[in-house]
């Protein structure tokens, strides 16, 4: 009862403080607009002042990653918040872009290369959203907990683990090691086809422990036994390959999403530049 309760309070105070950080992001946006709004009545350019706090909020954003490497110092506050300043100033940012733009489509060669490299920035970020929510969760469903760098090394150790129940089994039967050599080899082997790594599935898994356990027939005890060990081994295998996809699609949107960030920075501090020099506003 403690422990139900003890979640349903968390559960209303994370609700509470997203309200809250949509609520401050929201009237931040609306201060700007109106800031714009003045500044355009008064016949003031308002390019610049959008275009600085644009360009801060991008820095502000590329920063998380710098507060990710400096997490032991405890009075920055935790990774969560940082988090979730990190979302909601983000998602302020389409906001920003278009007051910056005048709500126009930009024109010019570096316009338009820093607009794509925005989109593809914000988008992904979005995506990441999404994927950090959703595939994190399919991963708590498999048994066991892996780390993705090890997963080369755990794929060598199932595929040697494999050979030895066949060739074991050879001594009284050929039978499990000619479905290993036709079915199993490649399995074992190799890592999954790049369709697997863009939509993993266990179709393969159910196909090969379905055809493991129609050998039944054909094996001893002793053979059956190792069928056995062996259909345990491409249930293992499958998990590994099923986290090597999961994983390694979040750290492919993770290098994206931060390489194309440093690039957008570098391209957005140039047109600053060259929008104050055009101005006059720098020698």
């Amino acid at each position: 009862m403690n422990s139900n309760t003890s979640k349903t309070e968390k559960s209303f105070t994370f609700a509470g403080r997203r309200k809250k950080y949509a609520l401050i992001t929201v009237a931040v946006v609306l201060l700007m607009a109106a800031v714009v709004w003045l500044l355009q009545s008064r016949l003031l350019n308002s390019s610049f002042f959008t275009g600085y706090v644009f360009i801060g909020s991008l820095f502000f954003l590329a920063g998380l990653n710098l507060r990710k490497r400096l997490s032991f110092l405890p009075k920055i506050g935790s990774a969560s918040f940082w988090m979730q300043l990190h979302i909601y100033v983000g998602l302020s940012t389409f906001a920003m872009f278009a007051m910056h733009v005048k709500w126009r489509i930009p024109d010019g060669g570096l316009e338009i290369f820093l607009s794509c490299l925005y989109f593809f920035v914000a988008l992904s970020g979005v995506y990441g959203l999404y994927v950090t929510k959703i595939l994190p969760k399919r991963l708590t469903a498999v048994n066991e907990e892996i780390i993705f760098e090890r997963i080369p090394a755990f794929r060598q150790k199932l595929a040697a683990q494999a050979r030895a129940i066949v060739l074991e089994a050879c001594e009284t039967s050929e039978v499990l090691a000619k479905f290993y050599s036709n079915r199993l080899i490649y399995f074992f082997e190799r890592p999954r086809s790049l369709a697997y790594m863009v939509s993993p599935s266990g179709s393969k898994r159910r196909q090969l422990v379905g055809e493991i356990e129609a050998l039944d027939r054909f094996l001893g005890e002793d053979q059956r036994a190792a069928s056995r060990k062996l259909a345990g081994l491409v249930r293992q295998k499958d998990d590994l390959d099923f986290h090597r996809a999961i994983q390694g699609r979040l750290k492919i949107w993770l290098f994206a999403h931060i390489g194309v960030t440093y690039s957008l920075l570098i391209v957005a501090v140039v047109h600053g530049v060259m929008a104050h020099a055009f101005s006059g506003a720098t020698p």
